[in-house]
């Protein structure tokens, strides 16, 4: 933990019976869980005090001992799924057997503990890089996280290595989640020009939208006829959700900008590396389990491969990713706060909003 208290700094404690580590400087503050998949749990842009990411209406519950009672393996993770920002490997959707491997619904890492290393704490720059291992698949990850004073720029560094000796494939995502009081209809999504599909693993309860169809972003077609913006959020109300695929995008950054705060939140990635991105919707939809109609937010999220239907759609379409023994897969990511914008055209690679 830092000596210091001003500039850059980092804090190690404990909350709720969770250890929670936070990276901070003048402009951010950045929570994450250290023992629970690495979950970022808060990104706040310090000068609006405005949090981006979404909290579930079942918030971050304490561990129990033993854990939590057995169930399927989406009921296990929604159990436990506080809202935030996961990540997801070596499997993205319901959980399938992949030579002889049970991996469980969206991968080992949301429940995996990670090592903590701080490598560099100055007021002007600190860093800290988390470790892991899956169990039922052989994948050790790292990733270095840095903040530097008086940016409001979040560094992921990432790497992922096969540990045998044979090929594997697999699918990797982020997932960061957006919510309340940051996300409302006054909020606009800009991205790079896309096509999109519908096609997922079945039809949302209350999707609006014509399934297993293709579109120009950010039009996609109605099932009752007509097109809908997706760049436009809706409020609350409109009691419905959606899930479309993103691909062929010119570069890898979005931004999620809201009008009524002059804030927003934008992320920049390497495309070669996640070339597809899941937009996940909840717009006080899906009257049933898990969400119960309580629920209005939204995740974009980069991906390997697609659609949310395991690793072994992914594997059938081609679009898994292939991991030679020994192999290692780099990852760059930058996770940027902005204010005074009401819309983006672009982000730099180190995390500059033009």
């Amino acid at each position: 933990m830092s000596r210091h208290h001003y500039g850059a700094r980092i804090r190690d404690f404990t909350e709720g019976g969770r250890r929670v580590l936070a990276l901070e400087n003048e402009l951010l503050r950045v929570e994450l869980l250290p023992e629970k998949g690495s979950d970022i749990v808060s990104f706040v842009h310090k000068p609006s005090d405005t949090d981006f990411l979404w909290r579930s209406a079942v918030g971050l519950r304490p561990p129990i001992p033993g854990g939590r009672p057995p169930g399927s393996d989406m009921a296990a993770y929604t159990d436990e799924y506080e809202g935030g920002w996961q990540e997801c490997l070596p499997n993205g959707g319901p959980g399938v057997t992949y030579r002889g491997a049970p991996i469980p619904f969206h991968g080992e890492l949301w429940s995996a503990a990670w090592s903590v290393d701080i490598t560099e704490d100055s007021p002007g720059r600190v860093s800290v890089v988390l470790r892991t291992e899956t169990s039922r698949t052989p994948f050790s990850v790292e990733k270095r996280l840095t903040l530097v004073s008086g940016r409001a720029a979040l560094t992921i560094d990432e790497s992922v290595t096969n540990l045998s000796s044979t090929p594997i494939e697999f699918m990797w995502g982020h997932h960061p989640a957006f919510g309340p009081p940051f996300l409302d209809e006054s909020c606009r999504i800009d991205l790079p020009a896309a096509l999109g599909s519908t096609a997922r693993s079945a039809p949302l309860p209350t999707s609006t939208l014509a399934f297993d169809a293709e579109f120009t972003w950010p039009h996609a077609p109605l099932s009752a006829g007509g097109s809908l913006d997706l760049s436009s959020v809706p409020g609350p109300g409109a009691s419905r959700s959606e899930w479309v695929c993103l691909r062929e995008l010119r570069e890898g950054w979005y931004g999620i900008t809201s009008a009524r705060r002059g804030v927003g939140f934008g992320l920049r990635w390497d495309t070669r590396v996640f070339p597809y991105v899941w937009y996940w919707q909840v717009w006080g939809g899906e009257p049933d389990y898990p969400w119960w109609g309580r629920h209005y937010n939204c995740a974009l999220e980069p991906w390997t491969s697609w659609p949310d239907a395991g690793l072994d759609a992914a594997i059938a379409n081609g679009s898994a990713r292939i991991l030679a023994g020994g192999a290692r897969l780099d990852s760059h990511m930058v996770a940027v706060a902005y204010a005074g914008r009401e819309r983006i055209s672009g982000i730099s690679e180190d995390g500059t909003v033009t």
